[in-house]
Parts: structure tokens; sequence; C-alpha cells
């Protein structure tokens, strides 16, 4: 570094933040800085250009110096202040710990002169800047010989000033953060040490007197005073709270920073101290001042003070009882009324406020369950009334996002026994089902600009999460009126019963009935909708009450519902509903009243009536496209609820079922049902035979004369040819009639069919074609019929068992065609196989293997559009390769769902022999004709269930031979179009509109795959959770290491890992199959360090939950986690982009170091290459120091991170991210060995020496170093 370093800094500072300097000469600055970073000079220069005032000996040059007074001639620049910090910062990041004491003492000084420095009037950052490096050197010196006295320095600065008293508190705040809330390595590595300190200086010394017997000397030196900071805060906040904390003001300042600094220990801090202290009281308090920001964070604050748990029933009382006396729940009821909210004058600091303090109202609510001994703590003159009350109006708040927060409370309430009998429930029962009933409404669908609806679009960006949150919003409203009906039903069926007859009895009511389908923007049509909703809900409950009512009174109770049930029911069967879509939802409602009217023959008959009525409602002539896509669709919903009546209630159908037959079979013949209604009908008579308690006789009687028509046509001739070879198959698809159609139209294979409109022929054509290709292969039929006999029947009943000797023998026939069926698909979409089709068939067959997605936010057009395109391909020749594709499509994922049904069937597939070779050559023996939506739908529909459901007699038959195929293929399948899909954005291939939304479109899905495949591994090794940081043995595995480090294993492979996996599980068995297990490592890799967030940290935590299990197992085995894992979780926590998965894989990285490199050389030699650097043997070496110095896992990953960071493997933050991607680190690479050496020199100091040997002397890491 040349003369005047200072000038130079500062002039280079400025250049970089200068919008007039050139790229060129912002990029030579910023090279320059990052060299000063590393000199040896740097945290002296830091320190000086961080000083609010600069040397006199180098005043600017100014050319009118009248123009400025003296001191602000000698004001350094806040960029370059801040810039000075930075060198402080990454001195102490990169080399403190290998600077000797003296230089030590002096970057500590310099810390601490700085920040007494600090005024009111520097910029925040700096501020800030200044507490994080105060922090830093605390968490590496603080209470050692080297800082003994930072309490004291703390309490100057307290005392001192109110800027010094301010930054004492942001210094706390962040103290107290790394080491409790956040999980900061090198917090982590004094973690137990830190801990103790910061409650010492915290607890006023008469409390820890009182709790604690005897207490450590060394951490009672490091306070000073024996009030503690607690008490030193609360009396701040208090006198904050005296002067109204205006904002703007120095007492705001304050008390934002005071609760600031609250936050972070309230949840760990002593609670006798709290008590003493009398925080609860000031906290509360500032609830009550009309400071936004105060009350926001007083809010946070209690949140987490009512949140945490307490041992001592004193400090539950004086706490959490207080909060349920009537003055606290009068002060919570003011403080929620006063924020009131202007949606025309909008404060979002008021509606955070809000969200925030109802909330904090609701987590009371934990303390009233009996179940777990909370309540009986609290006092007699709690007023659970006024809570109640209180609770019940933030659910009425016009705001959903408000509303929604206590849905689960009153959700739990009513299904907790002990509370839902008490009066003070009871009477708002009533009141609950009110406003469920007028907030059932789908909000979704409604346009009228209500106050709900103005809120709803300033809590949400996006439709599709404004949609989801309704539907989970709604979803607890239903339960909340089931469960209130189930607690009062007679009355609360008189009140509904009431309100439908007011409202369908008014002209609005009656207009929706039978108005035309124009009405339904109508926003009474939802409302009309929502009765039935209600009235659904409702019937639930009385289901439920059923079940769960079981007192003395329960047959006179009974006799006294029952007429009041059949009136109702009468009164909606009576309705004449005329809108298809109300219709819809009338008979959903019916059918639950069905199972409540089993023994009313005439009632039941009169449901059956409606449903069927709905199942075939016929289409007005004069009804549009639209209008009759409608019908279709509530028809085939009411398929669906025909069937759910066969499965509520079996027995009373089956009394009719000779009837019920009859009139399906004539019904079937009248010619007005589509193929896809046929079937529902034919379930439908299947699954009362079948879950009715007729003899087995009798079922397999009436199971064969529906299944076995359609089984059969699986072996008719016409199928078979059309499944043996692609051509047959072509020509049974229609391929032949559609080319001849197009030859006489002239097409070939240029000819735009989108261009091109269909005539009446085609028109012809095409209408025969899809009524050939409903029942060209009896697919959907097979599946739905298994899966309705099967569906929620217990495997281990007779009933199973009489099931699968009814399935198997017409299952295992049909097998080979169905596997057939599929690969016909696929081969029929590789393009491979067009090369002999005629040029305008090649065109053709091409166009129908397109997919086209609309996806919210990826694609170019609004849905509007791409339906309006749609039904405008729908009148041209465009539409014979739509229609077919879409035919195929469909076909192809019924075909997947059948054998994803027939998996149920127990040994039914896997005692086929060569099953999982078969099956996984058809689903993915042409991956050229597979696409990525595809690929998804096969691993979800086939893949994962054919794993999850093979009985344990056939792991070692199908597993072992299915497994290993399908993970390599699906590892070779992500890890090629990952890399594509990577090096196009890389190489900004992509350019036009069109591009970027096919680019985006096929991201989606392969990030869908990606995370299918990943719950297929989840599959493979048992569910995830989280890992505890217990401590890994490092000399679990040094008994089998050979002189030189070469590994060797026991003779029977032992692994002396524990087994954490339940005896015979799964995830036993991968790990004893090599074959399975290689796939699985190197699969669960790939999707380690894709682009994908939640792929990376589920196989992160997959790793970390397989390591201890595998680990020293097989030597192949041990080689990939060095040779592979490790790399690649270096190579994760380089990139900012994995921040949320960095925590997991720096676990994984270090249980695989210290493991393993208890064994042999290898993981030693691998991140020494792998980091590169300069890094050498000296430092791999301090770092083995370090990890056998501590004492658990969390520990030793602390010692990893920290030598990752100080070799610069890992970034130390946004700025050196930034710098790594634009690679302007060569001059800092270069120059690093000398850092490296001061680190590792730092490791062989004596006091460090001293705590690794006493670890090594125990077995640790001493064979590494020649011990014996």
């Amino acid at each position: 570094m040349e003369s005047d370093p200072l000038e130079r800094i500062s002039n280079a500072v400025l250049s970089v933040h200068d919008p007039l300097v050139s790229n060129e000469a912002r990029r030579q600055a910023q090279e320059f800085l990052d060299a000063a970073k590393l000199e040896d000079d740097a945290p002296l220069w830091g320190y000086q250009l961080a000083s609010p005032l600069a040397d006199k000996k180098q005043e600017p040059k100014l050319v009118d110096t009248n123009s400025r007074s003296e001191i602000d001639l000698q004001q350094r620049p806040d960029q370059v202040r801040h810039f000075g910090l930075s060198l402080i910062e990454h001195s102490i990041r990169q080399q403190f710990l290998a600077y000797d004491s003296a230089r030590r003492s002096a970057v500590k000084n310099w810390v601490i002169e700085l920040t007494t420095q600090v005024e009111l009037s520097d910029a925040y950052y700096l501020r800030e800047k200044l507490a994080l490096l105060w922090v830093s050197i605390a968490k590496r010196i603080w209470g050692t010989n080297e800082w003994p006295d930072m309490d004291s320095t703390l309490v100057q600065m307290w005392t001192a000033r109110p800027a010094s008293r301010e930054m004492s508190l942001m210094i706390f705040r962040n103290l107290f953060e790394d080491v409790f809330m956040f999980d900061d390595p090198v917090a982590g590595k004094r973690s137990g040490v830190l801990n103790a300190q910061c409650i010492e200086v915290l607890t006023a010394e008469s409390i820890l007197d009182a709790v604690y017997e005897t207490r450590d000397q060394e951490v009672m030196h490091c306070r000073c005073g024996p009030e503690g900071w607690l008490a030193r805060w609360s009396a701040l906040l208090g006198d904050c709270l005296t002067t109204g904390a205006v904002q703007y003001s120095e007492s705001e300042t304050f008390a934002i920073k005071v609760l600031q600094s609250l936050k972070t220990c309230l949840v760990w801090a002593n609670p006798r101290a709290i008590r003493e202290t009398d925080l609860l009281s000031r906290i509360s308090s500032s609830l009550t001042i009309p400071n936004v920001k105060v009350r926001t964070l007083a809010t946070d604050c209690l949140h987490i003070l009512f949140t945490r748990t307490f041992s001592d029933d004193d400090d539950f009382v004086a706490v959490i009882g207080a909060v349920f006396l009537p003055e606290g729940i009068s002060t919570l009821h003011k403080v929620y009324s006063s924020i009131q909210l202007d949606l025309d004058d909008f404060d979002e600091d008021s509606y955070i406020l809000l969200k925030k303090l109802v909330e904090m109202i609701v987590g009371l609510g934990e303390y009233l369950n009996l179940q777990d001994g909370r309540r009986i703590r609290l006092p007699a003159s709690t007023d659970l009334k006024g809570y109640l009350e209180l609770v019940l109006a933030t659910t009425q708040h016009p705001s959903l996002i408000i509303s929604g927060l206590s849905l689960q409370f009153w959700s739990s309430i009513l299904r907790l026994e002990e509370l839902a009998r008490l009066a003070e429930v009871t009477e708002l029962l009533p009141r609950l089902l009110e406003l469920a009933a007028d907030r059932i409404i789908k909000y979704e669908v409604v346009e009228e600009q209500t106050v709900t609806r103005k809120f709803l679009e300033l809590d949400f960006d996006s439709v599709p999460e404004m949609n989801a949150f309704l539907g989970n919003y709604r979803h607890f409203v239903e339960d909340i009126a089931r469960l209130v009906v189930c607690r009062i039903p007679i009355d609360s069926l008189a009140w509904l019963d009431m309100r439908l007859d007011k409202f369908f009895s008014s002209w609005t009511g009656w207009r929706t009935r039978v108005s035309p389908s124009v009405l339904r923007q109508d926003p009474m049509f939802h409302v009309a909708y929502a009765q039935f909703a209600i009235v659904d809900a409702a019937i639930r409950g009385i289901g439920r009450w059923r079940i769960w009512y079981r007192e003395s009174d329960r047959d006179a109770q009974t006799e006294t519902l029952n007429p009041v049930i059949e009136r109702f029911c009468e009164r909606m069967i009576s309705m004449d509903v005329t809108d298809p879509v109300l219709l819809r939802k009338q008979v959903q409602t019916l059918v639950q009243f069905a199972p409540l009217m089993k023994h009313e023959t005439r009632t039941v008959f009169s449901v059956l009536e409606k449903v069927l009525y709905a199942c075939t409602f016929e289409y007005p002539a004069d009804a549009s496209d639209e209008d009759r896509e409608l019908i279709r669709e509530i028809r085939n919903q009411c398929d669906t609820e025909l069937n759910r009546l066969a499965y509520l209630m079996p027995e009373a159908l089956m009394e009719i079922y000779s009837d019920l037959e009859r009139i399906i079979k004539e019904i079937i013949a009248s010619n007005k049902l589509s193929d896809h209604e046929i079937v529902s009908f034919l379930s439908f008579l299947l699954v009362i035979s079948q879950r009715s308690s007729a003899s087995d006789d009798r079922k397999a009687e009436c199971l064969a004369q529906i299944v076995d028509p359609v089984l059969g046509r699986w072996t008719d001739e016409t199928t078979m040819k059309g499944l043996s070879q692609l051509s047959w198959f072509m020509e049974q698809v229609g391929i032949v009639e559609i080319a001849n159609y197009f030859r006489k139209r002239g097409v070939d294979g240029s000819t735009d069919l989108l261009a091109t409109q269909i005539d009446e022929e085609g028109r012809q054509l095409k209408l025969r074609l899809r009524n050939q290709w409903a029942v060209l292969f009896p697919i959907r039929a097979t599946r739905i019929f298994i899966q309705y006999t099967i569906e929620r029947v217990d495997t281990s009943s007779t009933e199973f068992t009489r099931l699968m000797a009814l399935w198997k023998p017409r299952v295992q026939p049909i097998i080979p065609h169905v596997l057939q069926l599929i690969a016909q698909i696929h081969a029929y979409c590789d393009p491979e196989n067009w090369q002999a089709l005629p040029t305008e068939v090649q065109s053709f067959v091409r166009d129908s293997c397109l997919e086209k997605f609309w996806h919210a936010g990826i694609s170019r057009q609004s849905q509007d559009e791409f339906i309006n395109e749609s039904v405008k391909a729908a009148l041209t020749l465009r539409d014979f390769a739509n229609s077919l594709g879409m035919m195929l499509r469909y076909t192809r994922e019924y075909a997947f769902l059948a054998l994803g049904s027939m998996s149920h069937l127990g040994s039914t597939i896997y005692e086929v022999p060569q099953m999982g070779t078969n099956l996984w050559a058809a689903v993915a023996g042409e991956p050229q004709g597979v696409s990525l939506h595809a690929w998804k739908h096969m691993v979800a529909l086939v893949v994962r269930p054919a794993v999850r459901n093979c009985p344990r007699a056939y792991w070692d038959v199908f597993l072992v031979d299915f497994v290993p195929q399908v993970l390599t293929q699906l590892d070779q399948l992500l890890e090629e179009r990952w890399s594509s899909l990577t090096q196009r954005g890389l190489q900004m291939e992509v350019t036009t509109d069109e591009e970027v939304t096919e680019e985006m479109t096929e991201e989606y899905h392969l990030r869908q795959l990606s995370n299918v495949v990943d719950r297929l591994l989840i599959d493979l090794v048992g569910p995830l959770k989280s890992a505890t940081s217990t401590m890994l043995n490092l000399s679990a595995a040094t008994n089998g290491t050979k002189e030189g480090g070469e590994k060797t294993h026991d003779k029977n492979g032992g692994n002396n890992a524990t087994d954490t996996t339940e005896s015979g599980g799964i995830r036993e068995f991968v790990v004893s199959k090599p074959i399975i297990l290689g796939p699985v490592l190197s699969l669960c890799n790939h999707l380690l360090i894709v682009r994908d967030t939640r792929c990376s940290y589920s196989c992160a935590l997959m790793l970390r939950q397989l390591i201890p299990l595998l680990i020293c197992k097989y030597d192949e085995v041990d080689d990939f986690l060095c040779d592979v894992i490790l790399p690649s979780c270096l190579q994760l926590l380089r990139d900012g982009y994995y921040a949320e998965v960095a925590g997991e894989a720096s676990y994984v990285l270090t249980m695989v170091y210290t493991v393993l490199r208890g064994r042999y050389d290898r993981p030693f030699k691998k991140v020494m290459e792998v980091v590169g650097g300069g890094v050498g043997p000296e430092e791999m070496m301090a770092l083995e120091r370090e990890l056998a110095s501590a004492r658990t896992l969390k520990q030793q990953r602390g010692a990893m991170m920290e030598f990752l960071s100080v070799v610069g493997a890992i970034p130390e933050g946004p700025e050196g991210e930034v710098a790594r991607r634009i690679a302007r680190a060569r001059r800092a690479r270069e120059n690093s060995t000398v850092q490296h050496a001061r680190w590792a020199v730092a490791r062989r100091d004596p006091e460090h020496e001293n705590a690794a040997d006493s670890v090594l002397a125990d077995g640790g890491l001493l064979d590494l170093f020649g011990g014996n």
C-alpha cells in the first residue's frame, strides 16, 4: 500500500458510490478496497477512517475554506466511515484469533472508543455496524482475561449520555440474538459461557442468589453492579412512558430500543426478575400510548411473554394470571377497540399492530386448555367471559385475515368437553353459528366492493394466494358451524330452518333458485349458495352428535331431534331448484341428510330421486356451449354424490338393490348418458353391493355382473390387436381416418391447422371419433371399480381378504394389457417412431403431443385469453390434434391411477414374475415420449404407491428389482434437465417472450417433478424429523484405522453408529441393500444442489438422518460421502441462494468429516482440495484440534463454519457474495496464504493446545497426529 492510504481509500470509496464514475474506474476502485482489507494495517486504517473526525494532518483541500465550519472540514463522509468499520469487521472475522493479545486488545479498544464517541446524529447504519462489531468481539473473548470488564464499560455508557445509552441497548439486542435466537456458529462455540454471562448481567444479584444455591465465581466477576440490566431497562421504559413517548422524541427512541432489547430476552429471562422489575405492567402500559411503533413492539414483547414456559406457579399467576383478571381483559379490549382502520386513508402500521395484537390475544387461549393442567393455576377471579367476548370480537372483524386468526381457537374450544360445556362458552354458541352462517360465503367469486373485499385486495397480491387462504378460512368456518350444531342440535336446526325459510321465501331468495345463469354474478346468488353450505355443515354436525353424545337422556334427545331433522330434510327436498349450480349444492346437502334418515324409507327414496334427477339433468335446447359444459360438469359431480350416497347408507339401498338395478339399466338404455356417467352409475351399484352386509355369494355375484363385462373388453380381439403394435394402436385411435380426411381437405405438412376451418364432414368425423375413444379402452372403469371397492377397507379385515380373493384372478390377467397401453401411448409420443408416417400425419401427431398449460404468473396470456384461444381452436382442424392428445393423456393418467389402485390389492401385482422390470419398462421404456408433466404423474401415481404398498414379504423381490432402475433413470433425467436449464440461463440464450414463457413453464414442471421425486426418497428413508444437535463420537470409527490412514472394517462390516430406525423398517432395509442405497444417495446428492431450496433442504435433512446409520458400513458409501457429498455441501454453503439450507448442510458436512476422519485421511485431503486457496495441512490440523475440543455437534459445526469463513470458502455476507460473483478476489486469494498461516498458529497457542489435548488423550482424533 502506497503513501497516504487513508486518502486513497477515501477516494476509492467515494468513487464506488459516485454514479458519475465509469464502470471501469468503479471496478478498479473496488479491487483496491478488497485488497486493502487484507493488509496488516487494515484494522488501524478502519479505526482512523471510522472516527467521526478526520486526522487534522490530512485536512481535505477545499476551494472555499470559508464555506464550512472547521468541524465540517474534518468530517468524513458516512460511506467512508462505514467502509472503515468494514475493515475492522473483516479483521475480526478473519484474523482476530490470529492476532497476539496486544493486537486483539488494540482492536477491541478501537471498537470501544468508536462506540463511545457515537452521536445521535450519526447515521443509523453506522451505529448498527458498531454494535455488530462490539458483539463480534464479545462472542470471541467476553469473559476471558482479555475482556472481563465489558459489562462495566456498558454501564458507564448507560450513564454517560443518550447516544452511548442507545448504543448499549443496540449491543445487547445483537448479542442476545446471536447467543439465544440465531444459529450463530461463533456464539455456538462458546454457548455455555455466553449463556451464563448473559443471564448473569441481565438479572439482579439478589434474584440469582435466591434462585441458585451456588454461583460460578468466574461468571460473577463479569457483571457490574447488583441491579442487572433488566431493572435498568424497566426503569427507563417507565420514564419514557411518563413523558408519553411522543413521536420523534428522545423518549420514543428509548422506548423503542428498550422494547427491542426486551424482545430478545423475555423468553429466557428469569420470571422472578420479570416480576420484581414490574415489566409486565410497564409493557402493558406501552400498549395504551398513542404511538404505533411502541405499541407494536409492546405487543411483540407480551406475545413472547405469554407464550413462554413458567415452571413456578407464582410466576405463572403473576404474569399469565394477571392478564386474565377483569382489569387485564378490560385493558386488552380497550386497546383492541382503539385501533380503527380507515380504508380510504389506510394506515399499514396500524394494521400490522392489529394483526399482532389479535395474534397475542388468541395465543392466550392456550392457557384455557384443561387437559394439560394449565387452567387450574389461573386465579379464581379469571374473567373467562370477558376473554371469550374479546376473542369473538376479533373473529367478527371485517378483515378475514384478522378474523381468521381466531378460527382455530374456536374449533379447539368446541372440541374440548371440559371447556365447551362451560356456561361462558355455551352462551356464545348461537352467535358463533350466526357468524359462521354469515362468513361461509365464497368470497372468491364475490365482486361487490364490500369492506371485506377491500381488505382482501389489500392483503393479497395474487389471486391464487387469496383463493388458498379463503379455502382454508371457509373450512374452519364450516368446522365451527358443525361443532356448534353438535353442541346444541335442536336449537341450531330450528334457527337454520327459520333462516332458510326467511331467505328463500323472500323475492330475492326465490329469484336465485329459478333465475337464468346470467344472475349468478348477483351478490345474492352467493348468499343463496351459502344457505345450502351452512345447512350442509349443520347436518354433518348432527352426524357428529350421534357419535359423540352419550348422556343418559340420549334416547329422549334423539326422539326430539329426529322429527326436526325429517322436517328440515323435507323442506330441502321440496325446494324446486332449477339453477344447475344451486342444484348441485342442494344434492350435496341432501346426501348428508341420507344417513340420518336410514329408517325413513320414504325420505331416503326422495333424496335418491333428487340425486338421480341431478345426475340426468337435461341439456336445454338453447343452451350455450358454456352452459352445456357447466351442466356436464355438474352431472359428473352429482355422479360423485350418487356414489357417496352408496358409501353412506349401503344397507338401506341394498334392500332395494333389484329396483335400483332395473332403474339404472333403463337410464343407461335411454342413451342419454356418456360412458363416463355409465361407469359412475355402475360403480354406484357395485359400492352398494360390496359395502352392505349381504352374503359373500351375493356380493361375488353382483361384482361379477358389473365388473366382468368391463374387464372382458381387455381381452377382446379389437383391444388386443390395438395394443399389440404401434401401427395398430394408431389405427385404433383414428389416425388413418383423420389422415384420409386431411388428404381430402388438401392438408400437407405446411398447412396451418389453426387457420383451416372444420367442415360438416369433419365435425361428424370428430363426433364419431370421440364416441369411439370413450369406449376404446376400459381403463377408467377398471380403476374406479377397484378403487371404490377397496376404499377405506381395513387391510387386516376379513372383508379385505374377501375382496382380494375376488380381484386377484381378475386383475392379474389384465396387468400386461394395462402396461401395453401405457407403453403404446409413450411410443406414440416418441418422435423417433414418426419417421415412417406421411408428412402431414407427422405434423398432426406432433401437434397432438404438445401439452399446453396456463400458469398464473408464468403464462403471457390471461386465463380468459387462454380459454378463448382453445375455444377458437375447436372450430378448426387443430381440434383433431388437441382432442386426440387430450384423450391419450387422460387415458395414460387413468392407467397410472389404475396401477396405483392395483398396488393396494395386497400381493396381487407383486407376485407377478418380473413385475418390477416389466412395470418400469412399460412406464419409462421410451423416455423420449414422456414429458416432465407425465414424469411427475408417473412418479406420484405409479412409483410411489408401488413402493409404499409393497408387502414386506416382497421387498427382497420387488423393491430390489424395481427401485434401482427407477432411481437411476430419474437421477439421470433430473441431472440432465437441471443442467440444461441452468446452462441456458447462464448463457442467456432465451430472448423472446415466447422462449421466456416456455423456459419458465419448463422450470415450473421440473420443480414439480423434483419435489415429487423428493417425496419418493422420503418414502424410502422414512419420515423426516428435525435432527438433534448431539455430539457424534469422533473416536467411534477409529478402531478400524491402520497405520498410514488406510481404512479397514471389522469382519462383520459392523457400523458403530446408532441405528435409530424401527426394527424391520423401510429405512433399515434400504441401508442394508447397497443396490438401493447407492442410487438413493446419488439422487439425494443431485437434488441437494438443484436450484430448488425445498428439495435441497429436504435432502440435507435426509442425509443428516441417514449418515449415522450408513457411515463406516460400506467402503463405497464412505468414499461417496467423502468424494461427492462433502464437495456438494461446500458448494451449497458458498452460494447465497441456499441460505435456508446452509444450517442443515453444515451439519452434514461436519458429521461426515468428523466421523470418517477418524477412519482415514480421505476427508482431510478432499476438504483441502475443494477449499483450495492455499489451505494446507497446518490449517487443516488446526481445524481438527478445534473439532476435537468441541463437546457437541453444534460446537463442532461452529468450528467448521469459522474455519471455512476464515479461509474464504464461504461468504462473509452480501459483501463477500458480490465480490465472488463478479470474480474480483484474485488478488485476495493470492495474498490469503499469510492469513491462513496466522489462523493455524493461533490454534497452536498454549491455551488452545491444552484444551484440545485433554480431548485427544481420551481417544478423540489422537491417531491423526501419530498417537497410539
